[in-house]
């Protein structure tokens, strides 16, 4: 699909398809001048559309041949990004199954660069589908998509390369477990220009001391993989961004319930992120030095298998008890980030997982949790997240969480009980990144989406790639 912005009068416009925005209470004027109205005709109104958020109207002018699709943003007074990308979303999903091959999009004009950024960013994630395992393909038909702005063809490209980023991560994330293995990461990661790439295995682990990922991964015959990805100069200290990849997780010993297991698929969606945000760093050719992680295991019971009552030693030396197997993703993170901290040097250290099922009863589904030892970078993270969809929240560690987590027969333990699961999850991790600025993200509840959770229309069910634009607008900032 080409997106590109318009040239010349959209009224002259031999688009298929055109899509145009309304407020409740006012006509945007771009709208009225393709339309040539200045409020909505009655015949529309008694249809029931009177631009409520998120109301799409679908009209056929017969003297253009073109479908219109009139797109509510309901009052303008409360209009905002969002409105604007469930809204848009709404008159997208109409492509899915239509065989409009072009359409012309029509912007508000509130915020000319923003809007022609959303439209096409939004426009991609809406269109995603994951059929790769279907022999009948469900892409849409359109080919040409034109915005009528005056911004730069730039704005647009950049818009693309995003969506296309957090797709490709969406992608990873909905693999099957047996498809999507560690193995298949190191493929991936290697298919990307510009990074350097390092690869520890069940070997090193041994060796270098990392008991966290060897111990998760014992008894899984698909082999465990730290995948370590460097990008951009190496004269400043790099920002460090880690991701839980655990590409399935039954639990182990302290095995899940069967219901749902199959999500667990979506235990891959940190590491995930960090290399559609490595993707995306090459793609754009970003002046900053990153240092990518991703710690890729399965989490299976077996014969081999680690066992609720063993103590486990990190790369760092501090050591821990294993009371669930099932909390496997803080020691595989434990590893990556000391081993990433004590070779890389790290001005900024960014750990993203879906951690644990606490954060999803705080928070829900469309928040993740933030956490971490620094003001500036978390507020900075908060900044970037006011810009995107991607919404975080702020949850403490402190003292009180800490002390959950003292064992005693180790330096602390994998779990410290039901209340507070959350951030003594964050409490476990700050162990491992030797006081550096350091924050963690917990996406266990917006990794993916089900029937019963959808965020928007341009994030259908499976999984939502939480994560790429958020640090991808930390790291423009």
């Amino acid at each position: 699909m080409k997106i590109s912005r318009f040239e010349g009068e959209v009224s002259k416009s031999k688009a298929e398809a055109v899509i145009i925005p309304f407020y409740e209470d006012r006509i945007p004027s771009s709208s009225m001048e393709f339309l040539g109205i200045d409020r909505i005709p009655e015949s529309v109104k008694n249809t029931g559309f009177t631009g409520k958020k998120g109301q799409v109207f679908r009209a056929m002018d017969t003297t253009r041949g073109q479908m219109q699709l009139w797109t509510g943003l309901g009052k303008e007074s409360e209009y905002c990004p969002e409105t604007f990308r469930r809204s848009y979303s709404s008159a997208y999903s109409y492509f899915r199954d239509s065989k409009i091959r072009n359409c012309l999009i029509i912007l508000p004009g509130t915020d000319n660069a923003n809007e022609a950024f959303e439209a096409a960013y939004i426009l991609k994630l809406t269109l995603y589908s994951f059929d790769e395992f279907r022999s009948e393909k469900t892409s849409a038909d359109l080919k040409e998509v034109y915005i009528a702005t005056g911004e730069k063809q730039d704005i647009i490209d950049r818009a693309v390369s995003v969506a296309e980023a957090t797709n490709f991560t969406r992608n990873l994330a909905n693999l099957p477990p047996s498809r999507g293995t560690p193995s298949l990461f190191e493929e991936r990661s290697r298919e990307i220009e510009n990074l350097k790439i390092t690869v520890l295995g069940r070997d090193d682990f041994i060796r270098m001391g990392m008991g966290g990922i060897e111990g998760v991964s014992r008894a899984a015959k698909e082999p465990a993989k730290m995948i370590i990805m460097e990008y951009g100069s190496s004269d400043e200290k790099p920002i460090m961004i880690v991701g839980k990849g655990i590409t399935f997780d039954s639990g182990g010993i302290s095995i899940k319930p069967a219901d749902n297991m199959d999500e667990m698929k979506f235990d891959k969606s940190g590491a995930s992120t960090v290399l559609g945000i490595m993707k995306l760093a090459s793609d754009l050719k970003l002046k900053k030095h990153i240092i990518g992680i991703m710690p890729l295991a399965e989490n299976l019971p077996g014969g081999s298998a680690y066992k609720p009552g063993d103590i486990l030693k990190h790369y760092n030396g501090k050591t821990s008890e294993v009371l669930s197997t099932d909390a496997e993703g803080r020691l595989v993170l434990a590893d990556a980030l000391a081993y990433g901290v004590e070779k890389y040097n790290p001005a900024k250290v960014i750990d993203i997982a879906t951690l644990t099922g606490a954060c999803v009863i705080a928070l829900g589904n469309n928040i993740a949790g933030l956490m971490g030892n620094d003001r500036d970078l978390k507020e900075k993270l908060k900044k970037a997240s006011e810009r995107t969809w991607e919404k975080v929240w702020e949850m403490p560690i402190d003292d009180d969480f800490r002390n959950q987590i003292k064992s005693e027969v180790a330096d602390i333990k994998n779990i410290g009980g039901k209340e507070g699961g959350a951030e003594t999850a964050g409490a476990f991790l700050e162990n491992f990144v030797n006081g550096r600025p350091w924050v963690h993200l917990d996406i266990a509840g917006t990794a993916w989406t089900q029937a019963k959770t959808a965020k928007a229309d341009y994030l259908p069910k499976g999984a939502t790639g939480f994560g790429v634009r958020l640090l991808y607008e930390f790291l423009c900032s």
